[in-house]
């Protein structure tokens, strides 16, 4: 078994191995006739059926580049190649670089055999093709959705679960005509040159009033006024970008890359202007949508784009309009086969993106490893789940909520117990992000949704818009005793003792600690808060689920992928904490006992250092690439990383942890709470009250007061020596249309 360095699949077949499942590929002798000039002894003998499209099982379009290890390369001619039982043999030949590639189009829908008839019998590949519109893994797709049209026109929506009807405006394609439901569209590919005496240096733009590049049109065009490119390679050719834009798992993607559509082009053979690596732009924010989006188009970086590099963006994994990773995975396992299939092979894959693109990177390579290659984000964070344990929790104790009249809380106690700097920092949370929990606010379905859709008292079988509902499928449902079903939206704070840091330092009272604790209450399912003492009590189903499903990062595999996290000195209201970079940092530390894949680039002011930060990762990821020594793929990221930690200021580096760096760690309400900085468990072992326990800090409680405590906590508090309940780590590729919290997917290329 083997992997590339781009991360897509390489089948490794023997001839006599046995397939289990759909989901892999596997070559084998077949004893069935023998076709005209083939026997024992005739044509070159048959090592490997290679898939460089990605896992056979798993393929998408019809298309497929294949590669064949022969053992005279320079016979393939003697060899014969039968899709579905029809020659495909004109479609494989040597290439420039000497190796047997073809690329099969037209495969079936469903089930596809390829056979390779040589010197020492068959071999077979079997593969399943799915639609360009997917789904593939991440389970049954949301409905109702809204197909983006050429311009933007009213569209009419039906809810399956309740019957009822709505009209909206549709989103703006600019493309032609969807042609199914499933918002298909035919790609579109614009090509723009860079006239010939235009600085070296000019922005690569095809806007503006002064753009770089124009649009191209070979009938008025001529050789000697196009511009030459050369890439990283070394490799020169006529400055022409192509941007092509087109349809995708119900979403949308954009592509940029030096092509010329005049020059030779197979994806077997590519073009020498794209180097062979990609750049994937995630995008910020959080939330879901119910509407076919397009990606920004086009997306230029022109750091990369002057290497070489190809440039890609979706609107799935913009985290503002879709929040479910398995989605966001699936899309960008589609887009590089696509890509492939198209351009030809990728050498490795760098994700990019802040905030909530930090997250659906981190994700990504977390729970489907190979994806992505390398990772530069910013504003980190590990995932939207362990995330919304912060935003609930500082919902909770808001002013609105905290203890008051009669107990007066200072500034500075408040943000002792919130662990965070400045009171704002609660306050940004709260205004911005905690309305996304709320699953009858129609926004968080995407603006101009039909209100009358969605799920309210009078419609309590309407769309959910929760981030917890868009991600059903990975979470599942539970119907309560009204008929609704709900999806658990990870906030247990059950034995959560907020606070306890700060009363254990002296900075709050007894009263204002049990106070807190006794009025803090919890959200329910559907966003209510329930005042307290209760709390609320996840059950280990929900709990197993969130763990199963990969929406907590764990650093498990997530070691196989170099990362370098830039961060900055927070402002007062920044949601952006810097712990956690921490927080990742102990994930990966916990899994692997090291985190020699992580290097934090902290900084103040205004000089980023990304720019540094892309070489660095490009120099790291060409060197993993050429180390051929046998060594584990984690242990070539440890080995081949260039760069360390570092903290900038004034371009100079003041060493990250020392005095002399403004970068600061805080920490947050459950880290206060006596939580892990890894923030990982969702739900807590407990253990029974302890009034002499040292988290106290020898604070003295009235027996009425130790009363209210029991009455708080009446199974315990938190134990947080011990993991959280159903914590696991997580099991890989997981196929989500057998059930919520998935199934481990049987992949050839994945290294388990």
């Amino acid at each position: 078994m083997l992997r590339s360095s781009s991360g897509l699949a390489i089948v490794t077949l023997a001839i006599a191995a046995t397939l289990v499942g759909c989901n892999s590929g596997s070559s084998s002798s077949d004893d069935g006739p023998e076709a005209p000039g083939q026997g024992p002894d005739a044509g070159p003998a048959i090592l490997e059926i290679r898939s460089l499209s990605g896992e056979p099982g798993l393929l998408s379009g019809g298309d497929v580049l294949i590669e064949l290890v022969l053992s005279d390369s320079a016979s393939v001619g003697d060899a014969q190649m039968l899709l579905n039982g029809e020659d495909v043999s004109d479609q494989f030949a040597v290439r420039r670089d000497g190796r047997v590639l073809g690329l099969l189009t037209g495969m079936a829908p469903g089930e596809n055999t390829l056979v390779v008839r040589g010197g020492n019998g068959d071999a077979r590949l079997d593969m399943v093709n799915h639609p360009l519109s997917g789904p593939i893994f991440s389970g049954p797709q949301l409905e109702p959705w809204a197909c983006a049209q050429p311009t933007r026109s009213p569209v009419t929506l039906s809810d399956p679960q309740t019957g009822r009807s709505a009209t909206t405006l549709s989103r703006e394609s600019g493309l032609d005509q969807p042609s199914d439901d499933a918002c298909s569209a035919p790609p579109q590919v614009r090509y723009y040159y860079q006239p010939a005496g235009a600085a070296d240096q000019c922005r690569f733009d095809m806007d503006g009033d002064n753009p770089c590049f124009l649009p191209y049109d070979p009938e008025t065009v001529g050789d000697g006024d196009i511009a030459r490119f050369t890439n990283d390679r070394g490799d020169t050719v006529r400055s022409i970008l192509a941007v092509q834009r087109g349809t995708l798992n119900r979403g949308m993607y954009s592509l940029v890359t030096f092509h010329d559509p005049q020059a030779p082009h197979h994806p077997t053979e590519p073009q020498q202007g794209w180097n062979g690596k990609l750049v994937m732009e995630y995008g910020g924010s959080a939330g879901g949508s119910r509407f076919q989006t397009p990606a920004g188009s086009p997306f230029i970086n022109q750091q990369a784009l002057r290497k070489g590099y190809m440039l890609a963006v979706t609107s799935l994994t913009d985290h503002g309009i879709n929040s479910n990773p398995a989605i966001a995975a699936e899309t960008v396992m589609m887009l590089k086969e696509l890509i492939t299939d198209t351009y030809g092979e990728i050498r490795y894959t760098i994700g990019t993106g802040g905030s909530g693109g930090a997250i659906t990177q981190i994700s990504m390579a977390a729970n489907y490893p190979g994806l992505l290659d390398g990772l530069i984000p910013s504003m980190i964070y590990p995932d939207a789940l362990t995330l919304s344990l912060e935003i609930a929790d500082c919902g909770l104790f808001s002013a609105e909520y905290l203890p008051r009249a009669d107990i007066l809380w200072t500034p500075s106690q408040i943000t002792a117990v919130s662990g965070h700097r400045e009171l704002t920092q609660c306050a940004a949370w709260v205004l911005s992000f905690l309305p996304l929990a709320d699953p009858g606010r129609t926004l968080n379905c995407g603006a101009g949704f039909p209100e009358e859709l969605v799920y309210s008292s009078s419609n309590p079988q309407g769309v959910r818009c929760s981030f917890a509902d868009h991600n059903r499928n990975l979470l599942g449902q539970t119907t309560g005793t009204d008929g609704v079903p709900r999806t658990f939206h990870g906030m247990d704070n059950e034995g959560v003792q907020y606070g306890l840091g700060a009363l254990a330092s002296g900075t709050i009272s007894t009263e204002q600690f049990v106070r807190l604790n006794e009025e803090i209450g919890h959200y329910d399912l559907d966003q209510e808060r329930i005042s307290g003492p209760q709390r609320y009590n996840a059950s280990t189903e929900q709990v197993e689920r969130v763990y199963r499903s990969g929406m907590v990062t764990n650093g498990r595999y997530l070691a196989r992928t170099p990362i370098i996290d830039v961060r900055y000195d927070e402002s007062d209201l920044d949601i952006h904490l810097n712990w956690r970079a921490l927080s990742l940092r102990e994930r990966l530390l916990q899994a692997n006992g090291q985190h020699d894949n992580h290097v934090i680039w902290a900084y103040a002011g205004n000089s980023s250092p990304s720019r540094e930060a892309f070489e660095a990762m490009d120099a790291w990821l060409a060197a993993i690439e050429a180390d051929t020594s046998a060594a584990s793929l984690e242990q070539k990221v440890a080995d081949n990383r260039p760069v360390t930690d570092q903290c900038l200021v004034g371009g100079a580096d003041v060493g990250l942890f020392s005095d002399a760096c403004p970068v600061r760690f805080g920490q947050s309400p459950r880290q206060v709470a006596g939580g892990p900085v890894s923030e990982d468990v969702i739900k807590c072992q407990l253990k029974p009250l302890d009034w002499g326990s040292p988290e106290y800090g020898g604070a003295d409680f009235t027996p009425e007061q130790q009363q209210r405590l029991a009455t708080i906590f009446p199974r315990g508090v938190c134990d947080w020596s011990r993991p959280g309940v159903a914590q696991q780590p997580p099991a890989g590729w997981l196929d989500f249309s057998r059930g919520p919290g998935g199934e481990p997917m049987e992949l050839e290329y994945f290294q388990r």
